[in-house]
């Protein structure tokens, strides 16, 4: 036998009411049954009642309610060393990683310039620089020493901008 979930709709509400387990197809349709006779005068009973009275906003818990509340998620409350614990795990932490940690390979090769890990980026930078400087009539005299070492030839960089432009 396969447990399964039957979710019964009353014809006259929008909803789904009375969850129920069923053990198998052939209980279904009795526990159907059972379930409509026994919601059908309560069913009845409360939608008088709701039609009939109003509902009082007055004295209820609707009427304390405060949207900020909801909003906020209530009044938190912290317990009187909590800023001290923060503030002391902080510095522990900033004290062993900034002072006392020994530095290991990782940290070496982070130390070096980033231009000796990508092979070609500098040459591509200074080529962007020289572009921009040229353009804004800013000083290019060490940009244009620096490509020279490199070995980009400046007049075919010239010629390229002036394509493009």
């Amino acid at each position: 036998m396969m447990n399964r979930l039957c979710l019964i709709k009353y014809p006259n509400t929008l909803s789904l009411k009375n969850i129920c387990f069923l053990e198998s197809k052939n209980t279904s349709l009795l526990t159907y049954s059972r379930a409509w006779k026994s919601t059908k005068s309560t069913r009845k009973s409360t939608e008088a009642e709701a039609i009939e009275e109003p509902i009082p906003f007055f004295g209820s818990h609707a009427s304390v309610w405060r949207a900020k509340a909801t909003r906020s998620g209530g009044a938190d409350e912290y317990l009187w060393y909590q800023p001290y614990v923060i503030s002391g795990s902080l510095a522990i932490f900033l004290l062993y990683f900034c002072v006392f940690r020994e530095e290991s390979d990782i940290d070496q090769k982070l130390d070096g310039d980033l231009f000796q890990h990508v092979k070609g980026l500098e040459e591509v930078q200074l080529t962007m620089n020289y572009k921009y400087n040229k353009e804004h009539g800013l000083d290019t005299k060490d940009i244009e020493k620096r490509l020279k070492e490199l070995g980009v030839n400046i007049t075919e960089l010239n010629a390229k901008s002036a394509v493009s432009n």
